[in-house]
């Protein structure tokens, strides 16, 4: 009678099992739909701040390109050099322009485990424009307020 009662138990322990098992799938089916919208929505915002980037980086190797030709005149060498980094602006927008959020994080992702100080440097390069580009956008904010 105990084999036929442990029998019962490792059917029904099975049972559990197999039913344990599909209630896990259907969850993370439900969740990865529920997700869905969420995604795509980040996909389109984070497109949309990519494409701005893009613009505001063109534009400003605009303003580096009219540094460089009012250099022209005075010391050439230095404005030739202030053109090529414009270059590279430019070459920056458009790369960001072509490739999707997807690649851009790959590449940052493997710049970074590749360069970490270079990664480093450049985040902490970056974190002190922007800070400096909020501190100059509150002053002229108060400014036009007074």
């Amino acid at each position: 009678m105990a084999d036929g009662e442990a029998i019962k138990d490792n059917d029904q322990s099975r049972g559990f099992g197999e039913r344990a098992a599909w209630e896990a799938q259907a969850s993370s089916a439900t969740f990865a739909e529920a997700a869905e919208p969420v995604a795509r929505r980040a996909r389109q915002l984070a497109e949309q701040q990519k494409a701005a980037g893009a613009e505001t980086i063109g534009g400003l190797a605009g303003a580096v390109h009219g540094a460089a030709r009012e250099l022209e005149a005075q010391i050439p060498q230095a404005a030739s050099y202030v053109h090529d980094a414009a270059a590279r602006l430019e070459d920056a927008a458009l790369q960001l322009r072509q490739r999707s959020i997807e690649d851009l994080v790959s590449s940052f992702g493997n710049f970074a485990r590749t360069q970490p100080a270079a990664f480093f440097g450049g985040a902490m390069l970056a974190g002190f424009a922007i800070s400096r580009f909020l501190k100059s956008s509150e002053h002229s904010g108060a400014n036009r307020q007074v």
